[in-house]
């Protein structure tokens, strides 16, 4: 796997930790890889000083369904003053139910209580008061009186004590799911986070359809992928799932087994170099043991041809930038997942530190496998439309220079000469590299 910098950009003592978030395909985020910002200004030098956060329960819990969950938030050292505040900040995506806080008999109501009986307000917002890319977000605030170190805030997500019943979580599997706390200490406005953010593992439901899924257009003799899959109720791969199974084909396929076993803990299996000897039209039907269809896969032609026809999705986003889960789920989804055949990932370059931008170009170069799966490294250029709108940047290799919109959730000042700030600055600077640049449709729209 190329090098390009994550090492230098990410040295410290941070970096045990952050080998561990970058190498897992499950698991929360690494905090150094995201586009977002806090305070310059802040009571201490030593964000424990501001209290900790406990989360209960930390097991597994299942996509949609009902939860509650005890966030413990002890004060620490500069108390917490009258109107201060705690805020649990969420991610901007997902399609869990709104938080509240007014009726309890609802789905997803919130109540929070203190140790020392002093009253607490509780609000939530789905925008407008936390920074992307955490735009949900509760609020609870010291409502006449003060905390001292020591005392503890309960909040309880999906209190059923008064026929709630619980939280409704999303859909989409997310393994660290977080609940990320920030704290007001002093009562001047600004929100810093406090150490040690706490994460739950949303996982997949079980199994209630399985997929077969081949490619559409191959020519004889040419090595192709067939995946198989097993899916909730939500589209998420499930690995829940087990089964004995029977391939059956209208035509033959070289490599392609039999029989087959499917084993409980995988979410995908891939069958990788199978070929077809002569022109046609491939069908596929996976059956068990009783003959009964269990899947069947979309046609596949084989033909003669200058080209093949190929798959792909060029656009998306992860939890370093506005998305979820991780960028390594992300291009392993692609690959062994959706069983695409070339992927690109589009972070909104004003998240995108350099940290990331140098580990998104390892990923790109890393799941990159030429003839099998192709990668092309990238950004979706974020500049407003009045300055042209969004545009998406495809490099043809890596280790490229990101020439931004600008640095608008980027600390890092060093590279602002880097930036391109309109359109015809953009197109300027990247007349000489071997890249495709086209108008993003949504978002910023492009002119």
């Amino acid at each position: 796997m190329k090098e390009f910098g994550l090492v230098a950009c990410c040295q410290g003592e941070h970096m045990s930790k952050l080998e561990r978030s970058v190498n897992a395909v499950d698991g929360p985020v690494a905090e150094e890889l995201v586009g977002e910002v806090w305070p310059s200004a802040e009571p201490g030098e030593d964000p424990v000083l501001y209290g900790y956060a406990v989360l209960e329960p930390r097991d597994p819990v299942e996509v949609r369904s009902l939860q509650t969950f005890h966030l413990t938030y002890t004060v620490g050292r500069y108390g917490l003053d009258d109107t201060g505040s705690i805020r649990v900040v969420f991610r901007a995506m997902g399609d869990g139910q709104a938080l509240q806080s007014s009726d309890p008999k609802s789905p997803n109501y919130v109540t929070a209580r203190s140790s020392s009986g002093i009253p607490l307000a509780v609000e939530y917002r789905h925008r407008g008061v936390s920074a992307r890319p955490r735009w949900k977000s509760l609020t609870v605030t010291v409502n006449g009186g003060y905390l001292k170190e020591g005392d503890v805030i309960t909040i309880v997500f999906g209190d059923t004590s008064g026929g709630s019943p619980g939280m409704r979580l999303q859909t989409m599997a997310d393994g660290g799911f977080e609940f990320k706390v920030l704290a007001d200490v002093c009562a001047v406005g600004l929100f810093v986070p406090i150490p040690d953010t706490p994460t739950v593992s949303i996982v997949p439901g079980p199994p209630v359809v399985w997929k077969a899924v081949l490619p559409s257009l191959r020519r004889p003799g040419e090595h192709f992928r067939f995946g198989l899959k097993a899916e909730d109720k939500w589209g998420n791969p499930t690995d829940r799932a087990i089964g004995s199974f029977i391939f059956q084909t209208n035509i033959a396929v070289d490599g392609l087994p039999g029989t087959f076993e499917y084993p409980l803990g995988k979410k995908a299996i891939v069958f990788d170099d199978l070929s077809v000897a002569e022109p046609g039209v491939l069908r596929l039907q996976v059956r068990d043991t009783t003959s009964a269809i269990v899947a069947e896969s979309h046609p596949l032609v084989i033909r003669e041809g200058s080209f093949a026809g190929y798959w792909g999705d060029m656009h998306g986003q992860s939890g370093e930038s506005i998305g979820i889960t991780t960028s390594r789920q992300y291009f392993d989804f692609a690959r062994n997942k959706a069983f695409l055949d070339a992927t690109g990932h589009q972070a909104n370059d004003f998240q995108i530190n350099n940290a990331f931008w140098a580990y998104l170009n390892e990923l790109s170069a890393e799941y990159n496998d030429e003839g099998t799966f192709v990668t092309l490294p990238g950004y979706e250029w974020s500049g407003n439309t009045a300055v042209g709108g969004d545009r998406n940047v495809y490099f043809r290799s890596e280790g490229r220079q990101i020439r931004r919109s600008s640095h608008a959730l980027l600390t890092d000042r060093s590279d602002l000469d880097t930036d391109a700030s309109d359109a015809n600055r953009l197109f300027e600077v990247l007349q000489e590299e071997d890249c495709v640049v086209y108008a993003h449709v949504g978002g910023r729209y492009a002119d």
